[in-house]
């Protein structure tokens, strides 16, 4: 993907060198430094003021979650005594411990901030291996800003507060005994507002009010040390991966502009003008907007003029209030934003191709670093094992022949006991990954989750890599991804029975009295089958699979009545196709057209009285309940044997897709891969053993596999050399002689 040239920054992607960009990057990235007031404001003292004693206890900080996630210092958990008392007061009444990193407490530094900013710098993006194996995945994956209630609710607060000091000097927020908001109670007539958070009880209205350190000065050193960080691009980068000498006049050119701004911007002067209501941001904020413009895309040049009216606006004369500022500095860092953004957005397509090349590599050597290098590989060599015994050996005792569509009459077959062991431990993984999908260690996931590939990047981060315990040790970059695919194997799963229960309903007859009429018969027409699909899935919101997932008493009560409602649906699609039943003497050819095509597609001139003529009996509905209530739930011998048919038409097409060609075998290539470069993903037709009712599913399933396929092409790029070591694979693959 090439990026439009409006989104680029105006500054010329630095140019990578050789020997750099082919130096393995450590697994784990520099410490980054701690300014005393980010220190000062991560371990409070707390003055209790009016309390007697209290009690602190330490937390574990929450990792930084995004540039544009809310980054939220975690400051102690105070627990206050409730035998403590105020002066004068009552006693202090028994409530939960003040967690200060609270959401209804504003934050101390605002959300963009140079700590979640840094996690752009191009050193984190190339030492960030889930951001590189999802690249693999996304062609055009790319930064973007995080929204969401959440995020929108924080900022919201934290400015609030911010123009709230500045217009009164409060710093105060209240809460009842259940750290409930409530009404604010001002307590800054009890002296200068506190270095650290101060608690106060209000007995006569039986409530708390937090006092907060100043907010505005570390805003004022926020701002100037992130602005200066945006632009600034290029210190990050050289001498690690650029050659400094070919930078050295635009990193000359962004000093200078650097030392510019912080002779302007004086945080100390500005907090004394800010307090005595002389500070006018008109100025210094027309020099920001000029440098801003030398360094953002084009395409942000109106926000940057949007920004700078704001600031214009607080001019003396121009009727302009401490709200108009902060909107100003808001709008500033919501540039910057932007800005590092587009940056390394910039970066990482540039070096796409790199990051392709040196993946497999890189992935390998980020994992045995994770791993350490005498760490278990238990959980993987089961998990091969598996696979490899299943495939060794058949249930009717004789070798197992798999399809593949390299040769010219699709007549060609694969008998696994006579390839070599590397094409062994190659149709072994997919196997393997087949397997995991339809029978995940943790059960379907409840709750979908979204493609990788559908999104943009909101954020990468280490801490983001799900952590699945029970799935092998070298699946850890792709546990969303096959959290994914086992939904969309269980919601397969959950369509192909729902199917199979209109059909036993429209082809059987549950009324005694009515059966016996040899002159007519029922006929089920593929797009009655694709119209109940989609009635099934509007119903459902498309998450079948939630039948076989263990639920809580909600979900399940939720997950019964959707079911109640599903089943209903199909009994009441099936009377109508009884109902449309053919005489046999009218064959398909002799029928009127204009009857078969409104059979076929559904369509009536009285679609009132068909809806009411096409009402299932009792008798019908009561079959279609017991039916559901014995077979759609988890471990159901049916629901299982019919997973197990969906898995083998997967694992086909998953060899079809993956496995190398006889002519590539032939010709040396064994099972090489190449990894960022899509396989032959052509759609295919359905195969023969799309039989037994699932025709209907062929869309379904042709996606998984192209899916599946994908997924096994890149983890057999990084993982088939460690397959192969004689270490793993005599552990996996060592009684080859025995089973032969």
């Amino acid at each position: 993907m090439i990026l439009d040239s409006t989104y680029a920054p105006r500054q010329p992607p630095p140019s990578i060198s050789t020997d750099a960009a082919r130096a393995v990057w450590p697994s784990e990235p520099s410490p980054i430094p701690v300014s005393p007031t980010e220190r000062a404001s991560k371990r409070p003292r707390v003055d209790t003021h009016n309390l007697q004693s209290f009690k602190t206890h330490r937390r574990s900080a929450r990792t930084p979650s995004s540039p544009l996630t809310p980054w939220r210092s975690r400051p102690n958990v105070l627990n206050i005594d409730p035998h403590c008392t105020a002066i004068d007061c009552p006693p202090l009444p028994v409530h939960p411990p003040v967690d200060l990193s609270s959401p209804h407490i504003p934050a101390m530094h605002p959300l963009i901030n140079r700590q979640t900013l840094k996690e752009l710098d191009l050193d984190s993006i190339l030492r960030n291996p889930q951001l590189r194996h999802d690249l693999l995945f996304d062609a055009g994956l790319q930064f973007r800003p995080t929204s969401g209630r959440r995020k929108r609710d924080l900022s919201d607060k934290y400015w609030s507060a911010i123009a709230q000091e500045l217009q009164t000097g409060c710093t105060c927020v209240s809460f009842d005994l259940q750290w409930k908001p409530h009404d604010l109670l001002c307590v800054c007539a009890q002296g200068p507002i506190p270095q650290v958070p101060s608690l106060t009880y209000c007995s006569p209205h039986r409530a708390l009010t937090l006092r907060m350190p100043s907010r505005i000065r570390p805003l004022l050193t926020e701002f100037l040390e992130v602005l200066l960080f945006v632009i600034q691009p290029l210190t990050s980068i050289c001498g690690t991966y650029a050659n400094p000498a070919t930078l050295h006049t635009q990193i000359e050119q962004h000093a200078a502009q650097a030392a510019h701004l912080r002779s302007l911007f004086d945080p100390e002067l500005i907090q004394q003008e800010l307090h005595h209501e002389l500070f006018d941001p008109s100025g210094l904020f027309i020099v920001i907007g000029q440098t801003l413009k030398s360094h953002c895309a084009p395409m942000r040049d109106r926000l940057v003029d949007a920004m700078v009216q704001a600031a214009k606006a607080c001019a003396p004369g121009c009727g302009g209030s401490k709200a108009d500022a902060v909107k100003a500095v808001r709008m500033c860092l919501d540039i910057l934003e932007l800005m590092k953004l587009d940056i390394a957005n910039h970066q990482l397509q540039t070096l796409r191709p790199f990051l392709i090349e040196t993946a497999g590599q890189y992935e390998l050597k980020a994992f045995k670093g994770r791993k350490g290098a005498g760490a278990s590989l238990d959980l993987t060599r089961k998990w091969m094992r598996t696979a490899y015994h299943h495939l060794m050996s058949s249930s009717h005792q004789i070798p197992l022949l798999l399809p593949h569509p390299s040769h010219p009459s699709n007549t060609m077959t694969l008998n696994y006991r006579q390839l070599p062991q590397t094409q062994q431990i190659y149709l072994s993984v997919l196997k393997a990954l087949t397997d995991l999908v339809f029978e995940p260690p943790c059960g379907p996931s409840p709750t979908p989750v979204p493609h990788s590939h559908s999104l943009q990047r909101e954020r990468v981060s280490k801490s983001t890599i799900p952590y699945l315990p029970l799935y092998p040790e070298t699946t850890y970059l792709d546990g969303a991804r096959l959290l994914v695919l086992s939904g969309e194997a269980a919601d397969a799963t959950a369509m192909y029975m729902f199917l199979l229960l209109f059909r036993q309903l429209a082809f059987s007859d549950p009324d005694p009295t009515a059966c016996g009429d040899p002159s007519f018969r029922v006929v089920v027409t593929d797009a009655q089958l694709a119209s109940l699909k989609k009635e099934i899935r509007d119903i459902s919101s498309g998450h079948l699979g939630h039948c076989f997932a263990q639920v809580g008493d909600g979900d399940g009560e939720r997950w019964a009545t959707i079911r109640g409602d599903i089943v209903l649906q199909i009994a009441m699609r099936a009377k109508e196709a009884r109902s449309s039943s053919t005489p046999l003497s009218s064959s398909p050819r002799t029928r009127n057209p204009e009857s078969a095509s409104a059979s076929e597609t559904g369509s009536d001139s009285q679609p009132q009285s068909r809806v009411l003529a096409s009402a299932p009996d009792e008798r019908m509905l009561n079959l279609a309940e017991r039916w559901s209530d014995t077979n759609m739930r988890p471990n159901s011998p049916l629901s299982t044997l019919l997973r197990k048919r969906i898995r083998d038409v997967v694992f086909h097409q998953v060899v079809a897709l993956t496995f190398p060609s006889a002519s590539s075998r032939d010709s040396g290539m064994g099972t090489s891969t190449s990894l960022g470069k899509s396989s032959n993903f052509t759609s295919l037709a359905p195969p023969p053993t799309l039989s037994s009712g699932m025709e209907p599913l062929a869309d379904e399933i042709r996606l998984l596999s192209e899916r599946l396929s994908r997924l096994a092409h890149i983890h057999l790029g990084v993982y088939l050399p460690l397959y192969e070591q004689e270490e793993f694979s005599m552990s996996v693959f060592s009684d080859l002689e025995s089973c032969s």
